[in-house]
């Protein structure tokens, strides 16, 4: 497994270079024999696969080693390993949370119940269940009730409001449900990448002053779709905490609501914090440019463009999933120069600075192929 963190050395426990023990094994053997070892001597090539026996022995002795290791360690090697830091565990899945509201076919004179874990689905595959009983009050037509998914992970979020419909459990008086608000919040279990990189930070909550690396530990605990996130205090006594999404998605309600119940704590928030969680700052840039190509270029018109599209998408993922990642037109320049065109007329963006809670949104585009030019 490659380091997780630059800057640290790589380490190895045992020698693992096939060449230096084949030379000792061939060294050892005629020092002790007395006898010259030629390439095709059958008792070489007995050695060589001696050797090769004891390389692959020493390669798992190495990685064994190595996951006692926090920045190698892997799966239940770096669960393990947890222990050590404070009050860091890895993130489970997670299911997707909606509200749904319920609607009845008439307006009763005594309160209607629908009882909990009564479920709704959106194909018979994706299913929420309602997480408390919901009394609709006499004379009203309709109730708002949360739901979580039955299936952990993301495969419970984005469905926009009135997209789940199908009741499953029906009820008295039944007209219709839908979901009133986007489904959100589901996640997979958080990755070894991101579990060290949070047990790392988790070493700022040893202070009680509230310091800004305790924030943002403690907010990237309440789900792994979490990618960035800025605390910051415009004011004393106010801690202001965006959060940022993977894919540079900003959060909706379900997101921030979750977060802030993590920030606000007895165990999290210092007494005097006022703690307000929220989305970042959205900038929004174009991108507008055309690109010439070499007149004795390589590759065909097609498979440029195709790669200079390829090239933009990723500056667009680079640029909108940081906060306070400036927007940089040089580094578009010089993605899309790497795609082996000649020159690059860019008219937008313009390099803009951003605040650490901002980030960066792209919304038009366009790419224009300006032809052919010679040296």
């Amino acid at each position: 497994m490659t380091d997780k963190e630059s800057g640290f050395p790589d380490i190895n426990f045992v020698d693992t270079d096939t060449e230096t023990l084949v030379t000792s094994l061939i060294q050892s053997y005629e020092m002790f024999t007395g006898r010259t070892l030629y390439p095709a001597d059958p008792t070489r090539l007995f050695i060589l696969w001696i050797a090769d026996i004891i390389i692959q022995e020493r390669v798992i002795i190495n990685e064994s080693a190595k996951q006692n290791v926090p920045r190698y360690a892997q799966g239940k090697y770096l669960d393990s390993l947890a222990e050590i830091f404070r009050d860091t565990y890895r993130l489970g899945a997670k299911s997707a949370k909606s509200t749904f509201r319920f609607y009845l076919s008439k307006a009763l004179t005594v309160p209607q119940m629908i009882p909990q874990n009564t479920r709704v689905t959106l194909d018979g595959k994706i299913t929420f269940e309602t997480t408390e009983d919901l009394y609709i009050k006499a004379g009203e037509l309709y109730g708002d009730v949360a739901a979580t998914c039955q299936t952990v992970g993301t495969i419970g979020n984005g469905f926009v409001p009135g997209q789940i419909t199908q009741l499953v459990d029906v009820y008295p008086y039944y007209e219709k449900v839908e979901n009133i608000t986007t489904s959100a919040g589901g996640a997979e279990e958080e990755t070894d990448e991101a579990f060290y990189k949070r047990m790392r930070e988790s070493m700022e909550t040893f202070s009680t002053a509230g310091p800004i690396g305790a924030y943002e530990y403690h907010a990237k605990s309440a789900s792994t779709i979490i990618a960035d996130v800025k605390a910051t205090s415009p004011t004393p006594g106010v801690v202001d905490v965006r959060v940022l999404l993977q894919g540079g998605k900003l959060p909706d309600t379900e997101i921030l609501n979750e977060v802030a119940n993590v920030l606000k704590a007895d165990d999290v928030r210092p007494l005097t914090d006022n703690v307000k969680v929220a989305a970042p700052e959205a900038v929004p840039y174009s991108i507008d440019f055309t690109y010439y190509m070499w007149e004795r270029g390589e590759n065909s018109a097609e498979v440029i463009a195709e790669e200079v599209n390829a090239a933009v998408n990723k500056y667009k993922q680079w640029q909108s999933t940081k906060m306070g990642r400036d927007i940089n037109p040089s580094y578009l320049i010089s993605m899309v120069m790497a795609t082996g065109v000649k020159r690059v007329d860019i008219r937008s963006p313009f390099f803009t600075t951003l605040a650490d809670n901002a980030v960066a949104v792209a919304e038009k585009t366009i790419i224009v192929n300006g032809g052919i030019e010679n040296e």
